[in-house]
């Protein structure tokens, strides 16, 4: 399957974020039929845009990271923008982070501005910068989170 990938753009709004179709989403329509998975290994890095169904982060990615679910490994370390549906942060994140459930597990380390529905925090994970709480009902504003849990 092919996509103009150079004319994709993570939603930005709230609109465009609320209404973003998964299902419609090219990696999730060729998913469909195989599975498939992008690994960036150890000893590797991206730089530029990334799109792609499941991401595991082992290396680096720097820029823009677009993918339905993303696992940034221990080592791994992803700088710039994530849109995502589901995160798990076990690394290092440096990225503003649009995402409907983040869970910082381990050794994870996140800073940046964060849009989510839903976020855990365990072990000893920390999470440094904004944290906004999307979807309905929630009235509240970004909130500054400092330091540890």
């Amino acid at each position: 399957m092919k996509c103009e990938l150079a004319a994709l753009r993570p939603p930005e709004s709230e609109a465009e974020i609320e209404a973003f179709d998964w299902k419609a989403f090219a990696p999730a329509i060729a998913n469909a039929k195989n599975k498939f998975f992008l690994i960036i290994d150890a000893a590797s890095g991206l730089s530029g845009k990334v799109v792609t169904w499941t991401a595991f982060i082992h290396g680096e990615v720097d820029g823009i990271l677009f993918a339905e679910h993303v696992t940034v490994e221990e080592g791994g370390l992803v700088k710039g923008r994530v849109f995502c549906r589901a995160m798990t942060v076990m690394g290092r994140v440096e990225a503003d982070v649009i995402c409907d459930t983040l869970h910082v597990r381990g050794q994870g380390i996140l800073s940046g501005a964060v849009r989510h529905k839903s976020v855990k925090i365990e072990g000893d994970g920390q999470v440094t910068g904004s944290f906004a709480r999307r979807g309905r009902g929630e009235p509240d504003g970004p909130k500054a989170v400092a330091g540890g849990r």
